[in-house]
C-alpha cells in the first residue's frame, strides 16, 4: 500500500511539474523525488513535498532569471520576427486594445410607443422564457418613453424588449437588436 502511495505522489509531482521549458531541470527533479522516494519507504511522502518545495524554489529562480533574459533581450532587439517566437510573445497587440468586453447600449423608447402604464424587459434573445435573473433590465415605461443606457457583457450579445402592458387585452410588444460594428456609439432605439 505504501509502495501505491508513493508510486501516485510521484506520478502526480511528475504531472504537475512546472512547465518552464527546462526538460533537464525537470526531468532530473523527478528523478531525484522517485529514488528517494523509493529508498526511504515509510518517508516517501515527507520526500516527496521537499522534493516538491525543491522544485518550487527552482521554479521561481528559473522565472526570474528568464524574466530578466527576456527584458535584455528586448532592449537589445526591440522588434523581432514573428516567425521565431512562440506562444504569446507571438502575440501582436495595438496599443489601443484595452482588452474590454463590455459593450454600453444606449435604449431609447420614443414618447407615444406605450399610451397606458407598462414594463418592459430587456432580456437575450436566446431565451424562450423571460427570466428576472438573466434580464438586463426590468422598468416601467408610460406614455413619456424611456432612455436608459445597460451595459452588456459582450458584442455578441444578442437582445430582445418586451413590452408588457398591465391590461392583459393588449398583446405584448416584441423587439430585437444585435450589435452593428458600424455605429461608433451603440443605440437602439423603440419607435
Amino acid at each position: 500500500m505504501k509502495k501505491l502511495i508513493v508510486t501516485l505522489i510521484s506520478l502526480l509531482l511528475t504531472a504537475c511539474g512546472g512547465g518552464s521549458g527546462d526538460s533537464q531541470g525537470q526531468a532530473q527533479i523527478n528523478s531525484t523525488t522517485v529514488s528517494a522516494a523509493s529508498d526511504k519507504g515509510q518517508n516517501g511522502s515527507v520526500n516527496a513535498a521537499q522534493a516538491q518545495g525543491n522544485n518550487d524554489t527552482e521554479l521561481s529562480s528559473d522565472t526570474e532569471s528568464q524574466e530578466g533574459s527576456a527584458q535584455q533581450s528586448e532592449d537589445v532587439q526591440p522588434e523581432q520576427d514573428s516567425g521565431s517566437l512562440e506562444g504569446m510573445e507571438a502575440v501582436v497587440v495595438d496599443e489601443a486594445f484595452d482588452f474590454r468586453t463590455d459593450v454600453p447600449v444606449t435604449v431609447s423608447i420614443a414618447p407615444g410607443v406605450v399610451n397606458n402604464r407598462a414594463f418592459i424587459n430587456i432580456c437575450p434573445q436566446e431565451a424562450t422564457l423571460t427570466n428576472d435573473d438573466a434580464c438586463f433590465l426590468r422598468a416601467p415605461i408610460d406614455s413619456n418613453g424611456l432612455f436608459v443606457q445597460i451595459v452588456l457583457p459582450h458584442s455578441e450579445q444578442k437582445l430582445k424588449a418586451e413590452i408588457w402592458y398591465y391590461s392583459t387585452d393588449v398583446a405584448p410588444l416584441v423587439y430585437s437588436w444585435e450589435f452593428d460594428g458600424a455605429q461608433q456609439q451603440q443605440i437602439w432605439e423603440l419607435n
